[in-house]
Formats: structure tokens, C-alpha cells, sequence
């Protein structure tokens, strides 16, 4: 009689330890619930749908400072090839109108140019380097795929009757404002030499220009 009570009383026991664990298992998963909630809000993340074409026409207006002629309006269109992410080849072409040279206007001597000779026009072959791509971010959630670049290379300029080799060589930078379009910053100094004035100098002629540009 006492052997089977005692089995009762250890039965008993036993059930109540297995009763008393799964309650602390279940409030052990209650806590752990809280602390880490499997129900996230996820952040949509939408891909830059960009285009695989690698030609990229362009089209820009801006300012170029011929040495000792000032400071003129500046048109021109340029043409380039993506070879891949980093390089890309440029063929560019531009034409300004001079004003007259700081010698006229301090001498006050009949014009050195004729109003033809005046038309400034320049084409030159550069290669460009994607040196720094990234992203410049509007407001919160809007960003625009970008590119800092350097770029050299040689051409031809053409005014006074005369054809002069140069070169040129500056820094630019690109923001692609959709899949097709873009925004381009570009400042130059284009560097060739020339005798109006008597004597061989060369001359440095800054240009700072902005324009849009296509990929197709």
C-alpha cells in the first residue's frame, strides 16, 4: 500500500515539474517574441534602370576666355564612345565669336581682324576617365547616378586665318537625370600657340560649358 502511493506521489511530482517547465519554455518564447519581432517592415528598393547603349551625344553652350580677346559666348555638340565603365572616347567641336584684343583696346589702331577672322572655331579627339562614379541624393529618396571625370586630349583651332594645333585637358562631371538623359559640367583649357601680335606665344584658354547629352 505505501509502495503505490509513493509511485502516486512521484507520478504527481513528475507531471508538475513537465507542466512547470513548458510553461517557462512558453514564456520563454513570449520574451524572446518581443525582443526580436519577425514581422519587419521591409524598405522598397527600386534599381537604376539605366540603358546599355554606349554612344552619347551632347549638346552644350557656355564661356570660353581666349587669351588676350576676353571673355565670349561658346556653342558646340560632342559625340562619345563608352568603351567601358571607366573609359570613354570624345570628339567635340565649338566656335565662338572674339571681341577685340587688349591691344586694339588700349591702342585705339585699326582692327587687327576682320569680322570673319574673329570666328573662332576648335574640334578636337580626347580620352575620358570615370574617376570618381556615384550618386548625388535630392531630399531623402531621390538619387541621381553620377560621374567625376578627367579628361585630355588634341585637336584643331581655327581664327585669323590660321590653323593651330592643340591640346587640351580638364575635369567634368555627369548626372544622369533618367535612363537616357544626362547633365554635363565640363571646364577646359585649351592650349595652342599663335604670331598675331609679332612674336610666338602660347597662349592658355579657359572654357567652362554645361549641356545636355543623349544615349542611344
Amino acid at each position: 500500500m505505501e509502495a503505490r502511493i509513493r509511485r502516486i506521489f512521484v507520478a504527481a511530482a513528475a507531471a508538475a515539474l513537465s507542466i512547470s517547465a513548458g510553461a517557462k519554455a512558453q514564456e520563454g518564447d513570449d520574451v524572446l517574441g518581443e525582443i526580436i519581432s519577425p514581422d519587419l517592415e521591409r524598405r522598397e528598393i527600386r534599381e537604376a534602370k539605366l540603358d546599355t547603349e554606349n554612344i552619347e551625344l551632347s549638346a552644350f553652350g557656355g564661356i570660353i576666355n581666349v587669351e588676350d580677346f576676353g571673355s565670349n559666348s561658346l556653342t558646340g555638340a560632342a559625340l562619345a564612345y563608352h568603351i567601358n565603365e571607366d573609359l570613354f572616347m570624345e570628339a567635340a567641336y565649338g566656335e565662338t565669336e572674339l571681341g577685340e584684343s587688349s591691344f586694339e583696346r588700349l591702342s585705339g589702331s585699326a582692327p587687327l581682324l576682320t569680322e570673319e577672322q574673329r570666328t573662332l572655331s576648335y574640334y578636337n579627339l580626347s580620352l575620358g576617365w570615370n574617376l570618381f562614379p556615384g550618386e548625388y541624393f535630392i531630399f531623402d529618396d531621390w538619387a541621381l547616378n553620377s560621374s567625376l571625370y578627367l579628361i585630355g586630349g588634341v585637336g584643331n583651332t581655327s581664327f585669323a586665318d590660321e590653323e593651330h594645333f592643340t591640346y587640351n585637358f580638364g575635369v567634368g562631371a555627369r548626372v544622369l537625370m533618367s535612363d537616357w538623359l544626362a547633365l554635363r559640367l565640363d571646364f577646359r583649357d585649351h592650349v595652342f600657340e599663335h604670331e598675331i601680335f609679332g612674336e610666338l606665344q602660347t597662349t592658355n584658354n579657359l572654357s567652362a560649358q554645361l549641356g545636355f547629352s543623349i544615349f542611344f
